[in-house]
């Protein structure tokens, strides 16, 4: 390996060390008492649309809990008003509000929309065919790349949770042993490993 990029792998990792106990210390601080959430960083109207969303794209199963339940919209909230410099907030905001303006919001607001109006909007965007995907990527859709980055957000938040990362993945918090070849059935019942 080259000087330079063993250099900047090294960068790269400390980087990433310095990153990763604030977002896990963001997620943890989200209040578990969803009716006394105040958002941070999104208005109020943005903060319904976007929890309305993330309970569509992970709802609560028989099995598994849901993204309200592990408070993926409040980790959303801080982890944008704490982790984006000023560049980033502005762009996030403008992905967000490109949400806002492609639901059929009335006058009265975003709490008069129906669960089908949500789900009108992630099924074009998010279960389009590969055909209208290229066609959105293309185009520059805002609104394609924003429902794209809230649902690779979610779905971050929540695996990364402690209720998830311990009790829905496989969870060693002391791995003692190594097996080798063994098939991922054998070794955790089909289960992905938490971080």
């Amino acid at each position: 390996m080259k000087r330079r990029e063993a250099l900047k792998n090294i960068g790269l990792t400390l980087g990433y060390s310095a990153i990763v106990p604030s977002a896990f210390s963001i997620l943890q601080s989200c209040t578990s008492d969803v009716e006394k959430w105040t958002p941070v960083f999104f208005n109020q109207e943005e903060s319904i649309v976007i929890k309305k969303l993330v309970d569509l794209i992970l709802p609560k199963t028989e099995a598994t809990p849901g993204a309200l339940d592990v408070n993926v919209p409040e980790f959303l909230d801080l982890y944008a008003a704490k982790a984006y410099d000023d560049e980033g907030k502005t762009k996030y905001r403008k992905g967000i509000k490109s949400i806002l303006k492609a639901l059929p919001i009335s006058e009265s607001g975003a709490k008069d929309l129906k669960t089908e109006d949500y789900i009108i909007l992630l099924d074009k965007y998010l279960r389009a065919t590969k055909t209208e995907k290229n066609q959105f990527r293309k185009e520059k859709n805002l609104v394609y790349r924003s429902l794209e980055n809230l649902r690779d957000q979610s779905v971050w938040a929540y695996k990364t949770s402690e209720n998830v990362g311990e009790h829905v993945l496989a969870y060693d918090p002391i791995p003692a042993q190594q097996k080798g070849c063994i098939s991922l059935e054998e070794a955790t019942g089909g289960k992905a490993w938490s971080l």
